[in-house]
């Protein structure tokens, strides 16, 4: 049996079963012989880079002599912490006998290979910046006198998971500066690893900017990156494109630049402003003169001497001339006047 085992063995070491995953090699196996030519082999890859909101895959193989005829074969993957035994409950993140995983893994972890013929492959599902760390992997198993019996990577073979975030805009914006004539163009990006920043002309020309990394303190976490470019009115008119680039791919947005825009706008606010200050003291000194005019004169301002007022009619009647009134009274008040119905009308205005 141990001779059918062996040339399975040899294959894994030469790296030929790994060679078609893709994913391992000899470098990254832990092996171990025992007494009576048993030999355990442990193999993970050593670093794993995933990309944050995806799926990512942890491989973890194990062989073992007579692994046809372990009992309970287990896989338990932990995170971070190492221990020389079996590790502690809240570092397993994944145990394959209960299939369930952390609380923090819920549903995000689940086994890709059989475990049972020592395939520990996982797939980590939604990644996320706090996944990133060391992984561990260990097999155990019982033995055929009942005993419990276990196999963990060395030290300094464990996978360790970096976890990456394709680049994306957060802002892009334009500001005028007006002592100087110029306009900015600012572009803010995240990414990690750190990505670049470039400017792009209508034209599809290239254009120097300066760029300034935002989180300095935070090299394994997402880098921010903001760009600025300074133009002037002299160059052309159109979308300017923010490109921002790492190695897991690209984004660009525009922004548009228009010549005297924000000059212009300003010029009409200023004379729109001024000929409501010029309109406001012609009617204001208007309105006073008008005043002074009218109060010369006993009137007001704002009331028409043309108006007609209410009118009311008086019917005066009897009405006798007094014999002393003088010649010109009389002959204004005659008796012929009075000689119709012995009436007058009198106009009163109000």
């Amino acid at each position: 049996m141990i001779f059918l085992i062996y040339p399975a063995l040899m294959m894994m070491i030469s790296g030929s079963v790994f060679t078609e995953s893709r994913i391992l090699d000899t470098d990254n196996c832990t092996i171990e012989k025992k007494d009576g030519g048993i030999k355990i082999e442990l193999c993970a890859q050593r670093e794993v880079i995933g990309v944050r909101g995806e799926d990512v895959i942890l491989p973890c193989q194990f062989n073992h002599s007579y692994l046809n005829i372990l009992e309970d074969l287990r896989l338990l993957l932990s995170k971070d912490k190492r221990t020389k035994g079996t590790p502690s409950k809240q570092n397993v993140v994944y145990n394959s006998s209960s299939n369930e995983p952390r609380e923090d893994f819920k549903e995000r972890i689940e086994p890709v290979g059989n475990v049972s013929s020592g395939d520990g492959t996982v797939r980590i599902s939604h990644l996320r910046m706090e996944d990133q760390g060391w992984y561990p992997c260990r097999f155990e198993w019982t033995k055929t006198n009942g005993k419990k019996d276990g196999f963990t990577v060395r030290e300094e073979k464990e996978t360790n998971l970096q976890v990456d975030v394709r680049p994306k805009i957060l802002n892009i914006s334009s500001e005028f500066v007006n002592s100087s004539n110029t306009w900015k163009l600012f572009c803010e990006a995240e990414g990690k690893p750190e990505p670049n920043i470039t400017w792009w002309n209508p034209q599809g020309l290239l254009l120097n900017a300066s760029q300034m990394l935002v989180d300095k303190m935070y090299p394994n976490k997402t880098q921010n990156i903001k760009s600025r470019l300074i133009i002037t009115n002299d160059l052309l008119e159109g979308k300017y494109k923010c490109l921002v680039q790492n190695k897991h791919g690209a984004d660009h947005k525009f922004v548009y630049f228009k010549q005297n825009a924000q000059k212009v706008s300003w010029t009409v606010v200023l004379w729109s402003t001024l000929l409501c200050l010029v309109l406001l003291v012609l009617l204001t000194l208007g309105f006073f003169i008008s005043k002074k005019k009218y109060k010369n004169q006993g009137t007001s301002p704002l009331q028409n001497p043309k108006e007609e007022g209410e009118v009311t009619y008086v019917t005066l009647n009897e009405i006798k001339v007094d014999s002393r009134a003088t010649k010109s009274e009389n002959h204004v008040h005659s008796s012929h006047d009075f000689e119709e119905e012995n009436c007058v009308y009198a106009v009163v205005q109000k």
